[in-house]
């Protein structure tokens, strides 16, 4: 599978993934996650940009701060929903794009003050390279937020098989990277990136006992979230 393969599945899930935001607990936690995560981090005035911005719901959090966003994802349906959604909120400072991440590479150097990528990484070969490639984009002081699964997580391991048995879950076809967190500050640290905030969330599925009885729990939650903020020893590369 490669990046197109990535794209054309999430096109295929778009109106479902956008109504996610609406029904499903686990897409409200995730919100509830991010929305945090962008109190802390974005401030009124900001350059942001959401880098994978799916059907633009952590763009319009960030706009809600003042921010100028930027949002950019490789499928065109998630773009449509995100212009429809702007299109009905014109006083949200907030803009839309079809893109790839490698167009940013030409993009100048701190050029944004955030950026934020939540759910994207995993489905690129390059996890460090492209941490390198976001990196580049934030002045000192500038703040990169990401999201992606934990590597720690007994669960992922365990999906991780199931997926090599069954081919279930179906998305997992196209995950490429995962990581845990002291893999991630040790790449943040490459990139000239310094680790400033980490947790992690989304339970694995399942009642806890069974959780318990399986071990499930161990190694901590589904889903990894890693703030770096750029250090003063970094080059225009991104690279300490």
């Amino acid at each position: 599978m490669n990046t197109t393969d990535a794209v054309d599945w999430h096109t295929s899930i778009a109106e479902d993934f956008a109504a996610g935001y609406d029904r499903s607990p686990r897409f409200r936690e995730r919100l509830a996650v991010w929305r945090g995560l962008i109190a802390r981090h974005v401030h009124g005035g900001d350059r942001v940009l959401d880098a994978g911005c799916g059907a633009g719901t952590f763009s319009f959090e960030a706009a809600d701060r003042g921010a100028r966003v930027e949002g950019i994802d490789g499928s065109p349906a998630m773009i449509a929903l995100c212009r429809k959604r702007a299109a009905a909120s014109p006083q949200a400072d907030v803009r839309f794009d079809v893109a790839l991440l490698e167009t940013l590479s030409t993009r100048p150097a701190g050029s944004v003050d955030v950026v934020m990528s939540s759910s994207v990484l995993e489905y690129l070969p390059d996890l460090e390279g492209e941490v390198a490639r976001l990196a580049r984009l934030l002045p000192v002081g500038g703040r990169l937020l990401l999201s992606l699964p934990n590597a720690a997580s007994r669960y992922r391991r365990i999906e991780r098989l199931a997926f090599r048995l069954t081919r279930r879950p179906r998305y997992y076809a196209h995950v490429r990277s995962l990581a845990t967190e002291a893999e991630m500050r040790d790449i943040f640290a490459r990139c000239g990136l310094e680790m400033i905030e980490t947790t992690d969330y989304a339970v694995p599925p399942g009642p806890a006992w069974l959780r318990r009885a399986l071990g499930l729990d161990r190694g901590g939650q589904m889903l990894l979230v890693a703030v770096g903020r750029r250090g003063v020893d970094a080059d225009a590369t991104g690279t300490p």
